[in-house]
C-alpha cells in the first residue's frame, strides 16, 4: 500500500484536538492525517469557512466530521453546552447512500468521543445548577434524516430524542427546517456541503439556497468536492464569507504533470469488439478471483440484466455477485451496500452510476466501466472507487476501436491512462458464452425479457451520450451489439429503423417461452388465453384499441412501459400516503405541513435523488430535451433518427 498520508500525525494537529478525539482516533487505527485533512481541519477549527477541492479518495469525510465534534465538544466543555433540540451541525449530501455513509462514520467516532469523554469528565454539567442540568444532554447526539423514510417518524424522533449533528440529503432537511420552533438551528456552528459539484448538478441550488438562508450567518461553512465550477464559484460567493481554498493535487512521478486521480491508481484502456466485451470481462475476473470488483454499466435495465447472466455462468463460480442501481428499493439498495462493504475477495457489485461517487467501500480492488459513464466527469469518480487513502488499485474502461479518441479526450482532463491489452483464455470462447446467454433466455421468459430491454435502454443511452462526437452512435455495429446481449430476436425501435443491421435471429418462438417462476407463468397463461378467446369472440378489434397519438409514433415500446411503471408508482406512493396520514391523525400523532414547508414534488425529488442513479427514464427524458436544445442552437449535432 502507498503511503500518501505522510501528512504529520493527527497527535501532531495545532491547535491540539481534545483527549476524547485524540483516544477515538487511536482506538479507531487513525494514526497519520492525509493531506486533504492537514491542511482542512486547522483552518476549520480556527474559524475559518474553506473551499476544499481534492482528488476522490483522499479522506475528504473525516476532514469535516473530526472539526465538527471538536468544536461541539469544546462548547460542552465551556458550559455552552446545546440543548435536547439546538442543531449544533448541518451535513448536506446529495444522495442516501452518501448521507448514510458519512452518518455511519460519524456514528463510530461518537460512540468513541462519548465513553472516552464520559470516562475523563462524566455527565456534562451547566454551571447553573440543577435544574439545566436536567435540560442538557450529557453526549453529542446525531440523527439522519434522507428521502425514503417515513417523514413523521422523523419528525417524532427528533421530538423525542433531539440531535446536535444532523446528515441528510438536501429536500428532506430542507422540509425539516421549515417547520420552525421544533428544528432549533439558531445556535449553529457548521454547515457542510458534502459533494458540493453533485449537489449543484443534480438540481437542488434552489433548495440549498433555501436552506442557507434559514441559517445564522455568523456560522462556519464548509464547502467539500471532488472538482470546481462556475456554478460552485456562484455558490461560494452566496454562502461562505471570505473562505480558504484548499486543493490537494497528485503530481505524476514521472512528469510534471498535475492530474486529478490518485497516484496509486492505475488506469487502462482496453480496446476491443462489442461481442469481446463480456468475454473480457469474464476473463479478466478468472485471471485474478481473489479480487473485489465494481463493474459499471450504463443504464438499470443492463445491471438486472448482467447480474442475472453473470452470477449463472459457470466460469465465474466462485464469485459472489451483488447489484446496485438508482431504482431499486431504497431499503434493498441499503441492504446490498452493506452486504457488498462487509464482503470479503471474489465478489464483484454490478452497477450504475448510483456506486460512483463518494461510497467508501474498503478493499476494492478493480473497477471495471463496461460502459463508458454519459457524464465524462463521472469517469474520475467510478475509478475512484479504488486505490483509496493511499491503498493501491486498478480500473479498466472497455472502448471499441471507434472510440478510442476517448483516451485523449480523458488525459486532457487530467485522467492519464495506459492501454491494457486484449486477455486471452482458452476456455472462455465467445461463441459458447453467447450461446449460453441464449439458452438462458430461451429457459425463462424472465431472463429473455429483461435481455431485451437491456437492449433497448442500452441503444438509447449510446445513442443520447453527452460525448456524442466521440461515441458516435451511426457508428456502432448493433448486429454485434445485440451479439453479445445474447438477444433472440431484434426488437422494433425508432432509433433503428432507418439502419441497416446484420443480425440473425433465432428462430423459435418467443410467445411460447416460459416464465421460470410458476405464478407469474400462470398468469400468463390465463392472460393469453382469455385474449385468445375474446379474439375468437371478435371483442378485441384492432379497431377498438386507442388510436396512437402521432406525436407518440416514434415512441419506442420501452418509453411506453416506463411511463407506465412510473404511473403505477406514484399512485402507490399517494395510496400509501394517505392510508399512513390516516392512521396518524387516528393515533394522534400526525404533524402538519407547515406553510414554509417545501413542496411535496421537491420532497419526492429527493426521494428519487440519484439522478441518473436513480431513473433511467427521467434522465433520458431530460438529456433528450437538452440535446434538442442544444442542437436548436448549434451547439452540437445529434441524430434523433
Amino acid at each position: 500500500m502507498e503511503d500518501i498520508a505522510n501528512a504529520g500525525t493527527w497527535a501532531s494537529l495545532r491547535p491540539a484536538l481534545s483527549t476524547p478525539i485524540r483516544d477515538a482516533l487511536q482506538t479507531l487505527s487513525f494514526q497519520q492525517m492525509t493531506p486533504v485533512q492537514a491542511s482542512t481541519v486547522p483552518l476549520f477549527m480556527k474559524n475559518k469557512d474553506v473551499v476544499v477541492e481534492a482528488v476522490t479518495g483522499s479522506g475528504k469525510t473525516l476532514s469535516f466530521v473530526i472539526p465538527i465534534l471538536e468544536m461541539l465538544l469544546r462548547r460542552h466543555r465551556d458550559g455552552r453546552g446545546l440543548l435536547k433540540h439546538q442543531i449544533g451541525a448541518v451535513i448536506i449530501s446529495p444522495t442516501r447512500e452518501l448521507a448514510r455513509q458519512i452518518f455511519d462514520v460519524t456514528t463510530t467516532f461518537l460512540d468513541a468521543i462519548n465513553t472516552a469523554s464520559a470516562a475523563e469528565e462524566g455527565d456534562f454539567e451547566h454551571k447553573d445548577g440543577e435544574e439545566s442540568k436536567e435540560r442538557k444532554i450529557p453526549t453529542l447526539k446525531h440523527m439522519l434524516f434522507i428521502g425514503g423514510t417515513n417523514l413523521n417518524e422523523d419528525v417524532q424522533q427528533f421530538q423525542r430524542e433531539g440531535a446536535q449533528v444532523v446528515i441528510g440529503t438536501p429536500g428532506r432537511l430542507d422540509d425539516l427546517l421549515g417547520r420552525g420552533a421544533l428544528f432549533n438551528a439558531r445556535e449553529l456552528e457548521v454547515l457542510v456541503l458534502d459533494e458540493a459539484d453533485r449537489l449543484l448538478d443534480m438540481g437542488f441550488e434552489q433548495v440549498l439556497t433555501s436552506i442557507i438562508q434559514r441559517l445564522p450567518k455568523q456560522r462556519r461553512t464548509g464547502l467539500f468536492s471532488a472538482t470546481m465550477s462556475d456554478a460552485l464559484n456562484q455558490l461560494v460567493r452566496a454562502g461562505l464569507r471570505n473562505p480558504v481554498r484548499v486543493q490537494v493535487k497528485v503530481e505524476s512521478l514521472t512528469s510534471t504533470e498535475e492530474q486529478c486521480t490518485p497516484s496509486s491508481l492505475q488506469i487502462g484502456y482496453l480496446i476491443c469488439t462489442p461481442a469481446q466485451k463480456l468475454v473480457q470481462l469474464i476473463c479478466l475476473l478468472k485471471k485474478e478471483t481473489d479480487k473485489k470488483y465494481i463493474v459499471y454499466f450504463s443504464t438499470c435495465a443492463c445491471v438486472d440484466y448482467f447480474y442475472k447472466i453473470l452470477s449463472e455462468l459457470p466460469q465465474l463460480k466462485d464469485f459472489s455477485f451483488h447489484s446496485l442501481h438508482g431504482k431499486m428499493d431504497p431499503k434493498r439498495r441499503e441492504a446490498v451496500y452493506k452486504k457488498f462493504t462487509a464482503a470479503p475477495a471474489s465478489s464483484v457489485l454490478v452497477c450504475t452510476d448510483v456506486a460512483a461517487r463518494g461510497l467508501d467501500i474498503p478493499d476494492v480492488d478493480w473497477v471495471v466501466q463496461f460502459d463508458p459513464p454519459q457524464d465524462p466527469k463521472s469517469f474520475a469518480h467510478r475509478c475512484g472507487r479504488t486505490a483509496r487513502l493511499g491503498r493501491e488499485g486498478k480500473a479498466v474502461v472497455f472502448l471499441t476501436a471507434e472510440e478510442d479518441t476517448y483516451v485523449e479526450f480523458l488525459k486532457i482532463r487530467k485522467v492519464p491512462m495506459i492501454e491494457h491489452p486484449l486477455i486471452v483464455d482458452d476456455k472462455v470462447k465467445e461463441d459458447a458464452v453467447v450461446e449460453a446467454m441464449k439458452k438462458r433466455n430461451l429457459k425463462d421468459r424472465d431472463i429473455y425479457e429483461k435481455s431485451t430491454k437491456a437492449f433497448v435502454s442500452w441503444v438509447r443511452s449510446y445513442n443520447e451520450h453527452q460525448a456524442s462526437s466521440i461515441f458516435r452512435f451511426k457508428e456502432v455495429d448493433i448486429g454485434a451489439v445485440a451479439q453479445f446481449f445474447g438477444l433472440l430476436k431484434l426488437p422494433k425501435m425508432p432509433e433503428l429503423k432507418t439502419r441497416k443491421v446484420e443480425f440473425t435471429p433465432t428462430v423459435v418462438d418467443v410467445n411460447a417461452i416460459k416464465y421460470k417462476d410458476k405464478a407469474r407463468e400462470k398468469q400468463r397463461v390465463a392472460k393469453a388465453e382469455k385474449e385468445a378467446a375474446a379474439r375468437a369472440k371478435g371483442i378485441i378489434p384492432s379497431a377498438n384499441k386507442k388510436k396512437p397519438n402521432m406525436k407518440d409514433k416514434d415512441t419506442s415500446w420501452s418509453q411506453h412501459k416506463e411511463l407506465k411503471e412510473r404511473r403505477l408508482e406514484r399512485r402507490e406512493k399517494r395510496d400509501k400516503k394517505r392510508t399512513a396520514i390516516a392512521k396518524a391523525k387516528v393515533a394522534g400523532t400526525f404533524v402538519p405541513k407547515t406553510a414554509t414547508a417545501t413542496s411535496e414534488k421537491k420532497r419526492e425529488r429527493d426521494d428519487n435523488s440519484d439522478s441518473d442513479d436513480g431513473d433511467d427514464w427521467r434522465d433520458m427524458k431530460k438529456e433528450t430535451s437538452a440535446a434538442k436544445k442544444a442542437k436548436k442552437s448549434g451547439l452540437i449535432d445529434m441524430d434523433f433518427s
